[in-house]
């Protein structure tokens, strides 16, 4: 009861961060509500539109940009594409000469928040990312995108979905996917005509993610990553532990685990900005609440524009 508390009581505080979040510059075009994917979720009746915000600089669209996608933390329970830092960070890409898209994903029900419901609501995000990226190559010539520069940033549990996306093959697959009714494959989902496209990105930036289990990196996943996190987050933990700190909850690897299986394996396309004496998701002034911290943001900013710079996406 507590936890479904503590759930609801963060769906509201969600609230202003949607009706207050940063206006966009005057420099650039934003265009909301767009659908890139129809999912039939289980238990759901109907099928689920899921849709994005697309954000470029104003004037000509004549050149193919590199795009960045990004998606919301939650914890699988509560999030939107329209959230402060969503804006935020894709206000700063489209002023800086790129493209920008906030995606909706698939979350779970707060009085369904269970271990296994977390770990099913993760893997279906994770396809909504395959899904998004997919979308967006079929429609490169449409929103002026170059497909060899296309990267995806995700905070918490956009993070966890980015993640899974990028490495869970589908014999590592958590049994619990596999459970009545069973999930398909996953990169299976979206629109007819982006099913026939590869999954594949040229960069991703994690903030304060988690794997469920490091082995699903294997060798030949070498695709370039940057990971940000606390080092005294309680929530998703930098090393290991519960979810939430919380017994009931998977146990997941957080982003120095994750480097120490990109060493293990000789892979060296990542970095790791571990910030000793910060906490979870710390460019908000208040965990999920609307007002960012300049200086903490900014400095998320820097690092991420950095890496997609030198990961070719000038």
């Amino acid at each position: 009861m507590f936890l479904y508390v503590l759930l609801v009581s963060s769906l509201i505080l969600t609230i202003p961060g949607m009706l207050s979040a940063q206006m966009p510059s005057t420099h650039i075009r934003v265009e909301r509500g767009i659908p890139y994917c129809t999912v039939q979720t289980p238990g759901q009746k109907k099928p689920q539109t899921l849709r994005f915000d697309f954000y470029e600089p104003a004037g000509e669209s004549d050149t193919s940009r590199p795009l960045v996608i990004t998606l919301f933390g939650g914890g699988f329970v509560v999030g939107s594409r329209d959230w402060a830092d969503m804006r935020a960070w894709c206000t700063r890409f489209a002023e800086s000469g790129w493209t920008a898209a906030s995606i909706d994903y698939r979350l779970m029900p707060a009085q369904h928040f269970s271990a296994k419901n977390m770990i099913r609501t993760g893997y279906m995000a994770a396809q909504d990312v395959s899904a998004a990226v997919r979308f967006f190559k079929v429609n490169a010539s449409k929103y002026h995108i170059d497909t060899n520069r296309i990267f995806l940033l995700g905070q918490s549990a956009g993070a966890v979905a980015i993640i899974h996306a990028l490495y869970m093959d589908e014999d590592e697959r958590p049994a619990e996917t596999f459970a009545k009714p069973k999930l398909p494959p996953l990169h299976s989902t979206g629109f007819v005509e982006t099913q026939s496209k590869e999954f594949s990105v040229a960069g991703a930036i994690l903030l304060w993610g988690s794997i469920f289990d490091p082995k699903m990196i294997d060798k030949d996943e070498i695709t370039p990553v940057c990971m940000i996190h606390g080092g005294k987050d309680k929530i998703l933990d930098a090393k290991s532990g519960y979810a939430f700190s919380m017994p009931t909850l998977p146990f997941v690897y957080g982003s120095q685990s994750m480097a120490m299986r990109f060493q293990s394996l000789g892979i060296s396309s990542y970095e790791l900005h571990l910030l000793e004496n910060e906490s979870h998701a710390f460019y908000f002034k208040y965990l999920y609440m609307y007002q960012l911290d300049k200086q903490k943001f900014d400095e998320c900013f820097r690092i991420s524009y950095d890496f997609i710079r030198e990961t070719g996406g000038q």
